[in-house]
């Protein structure tokens, strides 16, 4: 059977130059564990084209899919935004016009990160994002188990668009011709494979494939994904990553310091509650600009408290 869909360019090359966060400094464990298949995908029943059979607007398409993946495993239900929620970002970032073609250029994949975590898409807005090392399997296996996808931008051959078309596996021709930039979220791994979502349809890729043509990856937190708590999944030193957000954009750190297990049978003294608390909260916040005197007397009792 046939899919017959044609392939629109969508992203664009990323600048390496501007700045971003790289996962690979806050993961707490080296090297990684993560199970031998992960599935993010199976459980969502439909995966919408996002108008992207129309209009090169992959990398806005792939966040709608991303929603639809971590509502669907880390909330238990289904959470899917419209076309226009999608074609808005897409416009928002690109500049794109419906009634102009010739501004239907693509976007950059960070460029609708922050637009998406800045804004949101459809309602819904990221906490974070970080760049995954697309050379480090370890590390892309691991960030699609944490975090249930991970956003993949591609260099795109002619002979894939065929064999998508045909249904067949995403695999390196010999030949095969560059076309353009494509952006997709993948949620499937196994020891020699991929799965991903494009054009509407789960799309199986090799390693070989990868190897060849995949070049960035990010790993995006959203909502939906984490417990109620906002708390990290097993493995990422999440509040570490949110100062480093907060160092790169200024803006405050948007996951929760994940309170110390204390042995029940331990007492825990009001100083070194109140001490453990102020020290988090310097860290994070820098002071207290709008209490220049009560930040002076804090500064001085911390001072004092160098055992607690």
């Amino acid at each position: 059977m046939s899919r017959n869909i044609e392939f629109h360019h969508g992203r664009k090359k990323n600048d390496g130059k501007k700045p971003r966060l790289l996962l690979k400094n806050y993961l707490t464990a080296t090297p990684m564990s993560y199970p031998a298949t992960t599935d993010w995908l199976s459980d969502v029943v439909n995966w919408p084209m996002y108008l992207n059979d129309r209009y090169g607007d992959c990398t806005c398409a792939a966040a709608g899919h991303m929603i639809q993946a971590w509502s669907t495993y880390g909330q238990g239900s289904t959470a899917t935004i419209s076309n226009m929620d999608v074609l808005a970002a897409y416009e928002a970032v690109s500049g794109f016009d419906p009634n102009d073609p010739s501004t239907d250029n693509g976007a950059v994949m960070q460029e609708v990160l922050g637009h998406w975590r800045k804004n949101g898409i459809g309602g819904h807005k990221i906490l974070a994002f970080a760049e995954v090392d697309v050379t480090n399997i370890a590390e892309v296996k691991a960030a699609c188990y944490i975090f249930g996808t991970v956003y993949i931008g591609i260099d795109f051959p002619d002979s894939a668009m065929d064999q998508f078309n045909n249904e067949e596996p995403w695999e390196v021709v010999s030949g095969a011709r560059v076309e353009g930039g494509h952006a997709i979220n993948v949620g499937f791994y196994d020891t020699n494979t991929y799965k991903l979502v494009t054009w509407g349809a789960v799309q199986e890729m090799s390693q070989a494939f990868w190897d060849k043509y995949v070049e960035e990856a990010w790993v995006v937190i959203g909502p939906e994904w984490l417990n109620e708590g906002g708390l990290s999944p097993t493995g990422l030193n999440l509040h570490a990553l949110g100062d480093g957000l907060h160092s790169l954009t200024g803006d405050p750190n948007p996951f929760p310091e994940e309170p110390p297990v204390i042995p029940s049978d331990v007492t825990v003294s009001p100083d070194e509650t109140l001490a453990t608390f102020l020290r988090g909260w310097f860290k994070r916040h820098g002071g207290l600009p709008r209490h220049p005197i009560l930040e002076a007397a804090l500064i001085t009792w911390l001072s004092q408290q160098e055992d607690v």
